[in-house]
C-alpha cells in the first residue's frame, strides 16, 4: 500500500517537473522567436548583401533611410498580415516586412533577372520558403489572376511613376480589397491635378518596361501631382496620411535629396552626366538628362492609405 503510494508521488512529481520543463523550453524558444536580430534604425547594415544585389537605389543611407519610412513606421500594419509587394525588384522590401513578422509575402516583378535575385536573397538570408514568392509578369497581367481579400497590405514602392495608367492599378489595387495600401513615388510639384507624361529610357533595373503600344526607343511615363493622386485615391474609398520626411531625423540626406519639399538641384546626377559625356554612355547620359530635368519639377512622397471599407 505505502509503495503504491510511494511510486504515485514519484509519477506525479516527475510529471510536475516535466511540464515546468517544457514550460521554460517555450518561453525561451519564444522569446527567441521575437528577438530583434538587425539595427532598427540601420536595417541594411545587418543584411549588406542587398546593397550589391542590385544597381538601382541600393546606396547605404538611400536604402537604410527609406526603410524607417516604408517599414519602421508601418511595422504595427505590417505585423501578421499578408503582403503584396508590387514590382518587388530583388525582394529587399518583401524581406524587410517578412523580418517585422509579416506572415508572407508575394512579390511581383518584371524583370526575370531581379526575380532571381530575390529568391537567391531569401535563401541566403535563412527564411523559411512557405513565407515568401516571387512571380515574373507584367503587374496588371498578374494582378488580374489575383482574387480579392487574400492581401492585408500592397506595397507600391517606386513604380507608380513609371506607368501611364494610373487610375487602372489603383482600381486593380482596391479590387483586392487590402486593408492597406503603402505608397511611395515620385510626384510632379504642379499645385493642380495633372499627371505630368515625359519619356524615359527602358534600359537599366530602375527603368519602366516597354509594352506592345508603344513603339521608339524611349517609353512614356506620368507623375500625378499631389492632388491628382489624392483625387484618385479618394474617388477609390481610401483616406490617406503622407510620412513627414523633413522631421523624420534624417542627419545625411545624401540620395535621399528627392524627399525633400523644397526643390533641389541634384549636383551628383549633373557631376555623373559630366562623366557620361565623357565616356560617352549614350543611354545613362539620356537617363541623367531626365534625373536632372526632373529634380526642379518633382518631388518624391511615402504615405498609407486606408481601405474605408473596413470602416464598417
Amino acid at each position: 500500500m505505502l509503495e503504491n503510494i510511494y511510486t504515485k508521488m514519484i509519477t506525479f512529481f516527475y510529471c510536475k517537473q516535466r511540464i515546468v520543463y517544457y514550460q521554460v523550453l517555450f518561453f525561451f524558444a519564444m522569446a527567441d522567436l521575437n528577438k530583434i536580430d538587425f539595427d532598427e534604425t540601420n536595417f541594411f547594415d545587418s543584411f549588406p548583401s542587398f546593397y550589391g544585389s542590385s544597381e538601382t537605389g541600393s546606396s547605404k543611407n538611400r536604402l537604410n533611410n527609406r526603410y524607417i519610412g516604408l517599414i519602421h513606421n508601418n511595422k504595427a500594419i505590417i505585423k501578421n498580415s499578408s503582403i503584396l509587394d508590387l514590382a518587388s525588384h530583388d525582394g529587399r522590401w518583401s524581406y524587410a516586412a517578412i523580418k517585422n513578422g509579416a506572415k508572407k509575402v508575394l512579390g511581383i516583378e518584371a524583370r526575370d533577372e531581379l526575380v532571381k535575385k530575390s529568391f537567391e536573397n531569401m535563401k541566403k538570408h535563412g527564411i523559411s520558403r512557405e513565407k515568401y514568392s516571387f512571380i515574373v509578369g507584367d503587374i496588371f497581367e498578374k494582378l488580374k489572376e489575383l482574387k480579392p481579400n487574400e492581401f492585408d497590405v500592397i506595397f507600391c514602392f517606386g513604380i507608380f511613376y513609371h506607368i501611364t495608367n494610373h487610375m487602372l492599378l489603383l482600381t486593380e489595387i482596391k479590387r483586392l480589397q487590402p486593408h492597406y495600401l503603402i505608397l511611395d513615388t515620385q510626384i510632379t510639384t504642379s499645385q493642380d491635378p495633372i499627371i505630368h507624361f515625359i519619356k524615359e529610357n527602358p534600359l537599366g533595373e530602375g527603368a519602366g518596361i516597354p509594352d506592345s503600344s508603344q513603339s521608339g526607343d524611349d517609353i512614356l511615363v506620368g507623375r500625378p501631382s499631389k492632388s491628382a493622386l489624392e483625387m484618385m485615391l479618394s474617388s477609390l474609398g481610401f483616406d490617406f496620411s503622407y510620412f513627414d520626411w523633413e522631421h523624420s531625423g534624417i542627419k545625411n540626406w545624401d540620395h535621399m535629396e528627392e524627399y525633400r519639399s523644397k526643390k533641389h538641384f541634384p549636383f551628383k546626377k549633373a557631376l555623373r552626366y559630366g562623366g557620361s559625356v565623357v565616356k560617352d554612355f549614350k543611354n545613362k547620359r539620356k537617363t541623367l538628362q531626365t534625373d536632372i530635368a526632373s529634380g526642379f519639377s518633382m518631388r518624391r512622397i511615402t504615405l498609407v492609405a486606408k481601405n474605408r471599407y473596413f470602416d464598417n
